[in-house]
């Protein structure tokens, strides 16, 4: 009886992991690059493919720069 339950709460609990990560990833990998590419898209179209992944991980990298940039003004070290 015990491995039964073992099994379900395996299975419930890979299912969950992958819903998740699936969303985490179309979250970080899609939702930005596909806001930035709309406005450049023909009406009746959607962006999507390469482009849109390509931006998305430009768009993590220029925030993330761009917050280390801002931690360091505020933090008094950029006269390194």
């Amino acid at each position: 009886m015990e491995e039964i339950f073992t099994g379900i709460f395996r299975v419930l609990g890979r299912f969950l992991f992958e819903i998740v990560l699936s969303v985490a990833a179309e979250i970080l990998f899609q939702l930005p690059g596909h806001w930035l590419c709309k406005p450049f898209t023909k009406p009746g179209r959607e962006p999507d493919g390469f482009l849109v992944v390509a931006l998305s991980i430009l768009f993590w990298i220029l925030v993330i720069a761009a917050s280390y940039a801002g931690f360091r003004l505020l933090a008094g070290g950029a006269d390194a």
